[in-house]
């Protein structure tokens, strides 16, 4: 039976799988950590102009550059400093100070170009984002690695395939009519190879003498 749409469609339908797997995740990494927070201005925003949003409440991501007081960086080169006020105090999710490299996100209001006044905030620690990398990774090699065991690329149809198919293949009896001509007319005159061998060996003998 032909397929509807050919080895085009598939391969245009794993494109589309494949984009809209890393939309999910971009948007996912994207959401505010409260859905309220997702109406106010954010770091993308405040960072490059902070001067326009002096006195509105915004929300500000980034990591811990400095404790005393507690200072964020919305950038990874480290622009974008930010002081955040009472932000110890705020944490929802968290006891104890922050630490240097520590992933924040406050909301609050923006008092001047560089100060938030923190009226929640949220937080997770760099050796829990060193974890979630590491069991992600490993979590994806695995997956990976059973995928590329059971599985393989067939470049004719454009498709992946059961490598099980290939061992069932090799270890499937021949059926006789696979058979070639010539190991059939061996099996089935068994007499012609041993005339052949008995004519073999008197050609030797004669030879030698």
């Amino acid at each position: 039976m032909s397929e509807p749409y050919g080895q085009s469609g598939r391969v245009l339908a794993a494109v589309i799988l494949g984009a809209l797997l890393v939309g999910s995740l971009v948007w996912v990494g994207a959401t505010a950590a409260e859905p309220l927070e997702s109406q106010y201005p954010d770091e993308t925003e405040v960072t490059p102009e902070p001067e326009a949003y002096v006195g509105e409440q915004v929300v500000l991501g980034g990591f811990v550059v400095d404790t005393d007081p507690v200072m964020i960086a919305t950038r990874a080169s480290g622009y974008g400093q930010f002081t955040l006020v009472d932000v110890d105090d705020r944490l929802q999710n968290a006891e104890g100070p922050l630490e240097p490299d520590d992933r924040v996100s406050a909301f609050g209001t923006l008092e001047d170009e560089s100060t938030l006044v923190v009226e929640r905030a949220t937080t997770r620690q760099s050796s829990e984002t060193a974890y979630m990398y590491l069991v992600s990774a490993i979590g994806g090699l695995w997956v990976v690695g059973r995928f590329v065991r059971g599985w393989r690329f067939d470049r004719r149809r454009l498709a992946f395939v059961p490598r099980r198919r290939r061992d069932a293949d090799r270890n499937r009896p021949v059926a006789p009519s696979e058979r070639s001509p010539t190991a059939d007319h061996s099996s089935a005159n068994p007499d012609s190879r041993r005339d052949d061998t008995e004519h073999d060996q008197r050609a030797h003998t004669n030879g030698g003498e």
